[in-house]
């Protein structure tokens, strides 16, 4: 809630150039940031829909019956969940570069011992 009146409070900023809009505009722009909300619901409601259409025809039987659908009544727990099964991939593979930059790192700090003729 508070991202969503800081991201309005930016982007008004931004877009008037630094002026104060007057209570008109206040109003349209809110109008039509709730518009944009909206349509980015649908559109997210609209695959959502079409995957589960999807995995329905693929699989059969009592296998897919089984299956949770993913949606709940609360609607909050279901929106932070992601969907991206190659997620964990770039985790982990962000982790071995972490930990291979501090191998780096470490290892050229390390000051060898100048040999004296």
């Amino acid at each position: 809630m508070t991202m969503r009146i800081a991201s309005r409070y930016v982007s008004r900023r931004l877009s008037s150039g630094g002026k104060v809009l007057s209570e008109e505009e206040k109003a349209a722009e809110n109008v039509y940031i709730k518009k944009m909300e909206k349509d980015k619901l649908e559109k997210i409601a609209h695959k959502e829909a079409k995957a589960e259409a999807a995995a329905a025809g693929s699989g059969g039987g009592p296998v897919a019956d089984a299956k949770p659908s993913g949606h709940s009544t609360s609607g909050a727990s279901t929106e932070k969940l992601s969907t991206d099964k190659y997620r964990n991939y770039g985790v982990l593979a962000g982790t071995i570069t972490i930990l291979g930059a501090v191998g780096w790192y470490l290892k050229a700090s390390k000051k060898k011992p100048e040999v004296q003729d």
